[in-house]
């Protein structure tokens, strides 16, 4: 074989060399891209989750009914308006009422004049005492007729009774209504009831004034409320207790209506090691969570879960203070791979 054919042999292997040591250098390492936090040491109470339905407190409600049969004339008020005591919210025209007082009224001044005329006559010694104490007591049973008709007329001016907020009108101008027909509902919402059904066997450790966070649904919100009260028995068919938890709600964020999961906080604070609900992942048959290590290498830990509340977990064994923990993109991760870790939050 000649020497140019040697070289050019030669060069074709080191040229194929090169090429083979270039795909070992490229060969790129898998990183995942990840939401992590760092369990923090924090304190817990044990709660009792209770799932129930806002109202208005008791009085804190009204349901105004027409008091006499009648023509709906003015209705100044509609759903949602802000109204205070004694605010004017519909009014109606009663003929009836008006004629009923005018003609009451009238009996009953012509009773007084009566009663006035025989006080006279007993003075002058004209009639009888019993005559006379006979027609007092008529003029007093005609006014306070009078005065009621009167009272019943006054009806008609429809009144708020409570301040508060407008729920409902079930009527418009120009209708005429029954007597006893529903005209407008006014609910008080700055204080609100969660009326709750509490298992029997839940019902352990519940105490009225406890104190209580109250979510509505829908929202991750909590809201301070106090145990008000607990049914004394039972219901036989449901096997639970009816449980009443008051909510101020001065900033009306809560809606009465609205369905809320209550948290009863039956046991005193402790110190507990903390993370984010998310970070808790079922690996195999077991609670588990991905450590991220200092080389951003993601090993699972088996863990022991406590109390799990309000997007927060508590951990009894198997992950220290300081240790950050992945919260998000968990999925499809498997121990030892690496991570593109966030910026940790604090759970």
């Amino acid at each position: 074989m000649s020497r140019r054919v040697q070289w050019a042999l030669g060069g074709l292997a080191l040229i194929a060399g090169c090429h083979s040591g270039g795909d070992e250098e490229a060969e790129v390492v898998p990183r995942v891209p990840v939401g992590v936090a760092t369990a923090v040491q924090d304190t817990l109470s044990e709660g009792r989750s209770v799932v129930g339905r806002l109202g208005p407190a008791p009085g804190g409600s009204a349901l105004l009914t027409a008091p006499a049969a009648g023509v709906v004339s003015q209705i100044p008020v509609q759903v949602g308006t802000r109204v205070a005591k004694g605010q004017l919210l519909l009014s109606l025209d009663v003929p009836d009422l008006v004629n009923n007082a005018r003609a009451l009224g009238a009996a009953a001044d012509i009773a007084e004049k009566d009663a006035q005329r025989q006080e006279q006559l007993l003075s002058e010694g004209i009639t009888s005492a019993k005559q006379a104490e006979q027609r007092r007591a008529e003029a007093v049973g005609a006014r306070a007729q009078a005065n009621a008709a009167q009272q019943l007329l006054a009806r008609a001016r429809v009144t708020s009774p409570l301040a508060g907020g407008v729920q409902q009108v079930m009527v418009h101008p120009g209708e005429r209504v029954d007597a006893g027909a529903q005209l407008v509902e006014v609910i008080d919402p700055s204080v609100l009831d969660l009326l709750a059904l509490v298992p029997a066997a839940q019902l352990v450790g519940l105490k009225v004034g406890q104190a209580v966070t109250v979510t509505p649904d829908g929202s991750t919100d909590a809201f301070p409320g106090t145990l008000r009260a607990i049914a004394p028995g039972v219901d036989s068919l449901t096997n639970a207790a009816q449980v009443v938890i008051r909510v101020p709600n001065a900033h009306g964020a809560l809606r009465s209506g609205a369905g809320a999961t209550a948290t009863v906080l039956v046991g005193k604070s402790r110190p507990a090691i903390v993370v984010p609900d998310s970070a808790i992942v079922v690996v195999g048959d077991s609670l588990s969570v991905f450590v991220v290590e200092h080389d951003t290498l993601a090993r699972v830990r088996s863990v022991t879960v406590g109390v799990r509340r309000a997007g927060r977990a508590e951990i009894k064994a198997g992950l220290a203070a300081g240790e950050v923990v992945v919260t998000s993109g968990a999925f499809g991760l498997t121990d030892g791979m690496r991570v593109v870790p966030a910026k940790p939050d604090k759970p």
